[in-house]
C-alpha cells in the first residue's frame, strides 16, 4: 500500500472540513470543551487560518490513492523567522486505515518533509494516542527526544533533519503487503 501526503487545496477546504467533523467525533470522549453546535457541527475555529496565516500546512493522507485521513502542522513558538518549531497541529487517520501502518508513514514522511525541531502534543486521556505517537517518534528518532509538555498537555520535543539519519519511509508498506 502506497502512502502519500498531498496538500489540500482551497477548492478541497470543504473535504478537509468534513474530515475534522470525524476527527472531532472520535476526540470528543477525550474533551470536555467540545460539543455540537446548534447545526449538529463541532466545528473547527481555526481552518480558515490554513489558507490566511503563514506557517500552516494542511495535508490530505491518501493510501493506495483512497482518501485515508489528514495532518495539518503550523509554525510554533515562532522567536524570529529563523527561530521556530514544528507544531503537529491535527493528526487523522480514519478507522478503516488505522493499525495498517499507515498512520505511522504518514507522520515520518511529514517530519521528513517539514525539518527542524519538532512538538507533538496529545491530550492527557486520550492512551491510544499518546501510546501512538511516543512509538512512533521513538523509532523516528531512535529515542532521541524529550517527553515534556505543550500547557498541560504530555508533549514530545525532538529534531528532524529532513530524512537524513531517519527512517526511510518511501515505499515501505509495499514491501510489507
Amino acid at each position: 500500500m502506497n502512502v502519500e501526503l498531498r496538500a489540500v487545496q482551497y477548492d478541497e477546504k470543504e473535504i478537509l472540513r468534513n474530515l475534522l467533523e470525524l476527527y472531532m467525533y472520535e476526540l470528543s470522549p477525550y474533551l470536555e470543551n467540545v460539543e455540537l453546535n446548534k447545526y449538529g457541527f463541532f466545528g473547527y475555529r481555526y481552518l480558515d487560518h490554513y489558507w490566511t496565516e503563514e506557517g500552516r500546512f494542511p495535508f490530505f493522507i491518501y493510501a493506495s490513492d483512497k482518501l485515508a485521513g489528514f495532518v495539518m502542522i503550523r509554525k510554533f513558538d515562532v522567536q524570529s523567522e529563523n527561530e521556530f518549531k514544528w507544531l503537529m497541529a491535527e493528526f487523522f487517520v480514519i478507522r478503516k486505515f488505522q493499525k495498517q501502518g499507515i498512520g505511522r508513514i504518514a507522520a515520518m514522511q511529514t517530519f521528513n518533509k517539514f525539518p527542524g525541531t519538532w512538538i507533538v502534543a496529545q491530550i492527557e486521556n486520550n492512551t491510544p494516542s499518546r501510546l501512538f505517537w511516543e512509538k512512533v517518534i521513538s523509532e523516528y528518532t531512535n529515542g532521541a527526544y524529550i517527553q515534556t509538555k505543550l500547557g498541560k498537555q504530555p508533549a514530545q520535543e525532538f529534531v528532524s533533519t529532513g530524512g537524513q539519519n531517519h527512517h526511510d519511509v518511501g515505499s515501505e508498506l509495499n514491501s510489507r503487503v
